[in-house]
């Protein structure tokens, strides 16, 4: 039977720890960095402190999705860079910052970049001093994925990413609990997990989504069988 590929939209959730860019002069808004971008791995080529694998940018209102992409698209097109962007929100406690999610940019073009959005009516959040935070993000983007074998998939644009389907939806703090438990459980924990879902024409395909360097199919395999194990008890 001929592998699934499956290119439609979704969204990802995943905790992490954030920090207010500091190390730009002339940003007068408000966008943050991931200290730790994939905190479950540990692997020695991570994105360093200077360039962060991406940048948070807060907009003043939750726009809508499609003024959003409408907005990123204009904007690749007028700058002599292409970045790779996609809307979302943080939640911390009882506060939301919408946001927009940047990719594949130097931290000297933020200012530029949000110049640009600002032309397309989408603004920003002010600059203000702001402490390092834990928050949970959530992420609405395209996916391109194949299936290697049955139920685990590997991103078509990014390698380093698999998605591990699930016969449910789960709750963060069932994943969460889940997670930590595996990771407790496994002789090779460095990898780093995140939730997700997209839409299909039968209704939604759940995953969990793996970031790891060294792609091993015998380790995503076993990842998949643990989360079936603990979903089986709940």
């Amino acid at each position: 039977m001929k592998n699934r590929v499956i290119q439609t939209i979704g969204t990802i959730a995943k905790e992490e720890t954030f920090a207010q860019v500091e190390h730009v002069d002339d940003l007068k808004h408000q966008v943050l960095e991931s200290v730790r971008p994939f905190p479950g791995y540990h692997g020695s080529n991570l994105p360093g402190q200077k360039d962060a694998d991406s940048y948070f940018m807060v907009t003043k209102l939750r726009y809508n999705d499609d003024k959003l992409i409408r907005a990123i698209m204009q904007t690749n097109k007028e700058l002599p860079f292409i970045c790779d962007a996609a809307p979302g929100t943080i939640h911390l406690q009882q506060e939301n910052f919408n946001i927009i999610r940047i990719r594949d940019v130097k931290a000297a073009q933020l200012p530029e970049l949000i110049d640009s959005f600002r032309k397309s009516d989408i603004d920003f959040q002010k600059k203000k001093k702001l402490p390092e935070i834990t928050a949970l993000l959530r992420i609405r983007k395209f996916f391109s994925m194949e299936e290697t074998i049955e139920g685990i998939f590997r991103d078509q644009d990014r390698p380093d990413f698999s998605y591990l389907e699930l016969p449910i939806g789960l709750l963060w703090s069932s994943f969460k609990s889940m997670t930590e438990k595996l990771k407790y459980n496994i002789e090779d924990s460095n990898f780093d997990a995140a939730l997700g879902h997209v839409y299909c024409p039968k209704g939604l395909l759940d995953f969990v989504r793996i970031y790891d360097k060294n792609f091993k199919i015998g380790k995503l395999i076993y990842i998949k069988e643990k989360y079936l194990e603990y979903i089986a008890k709940l």
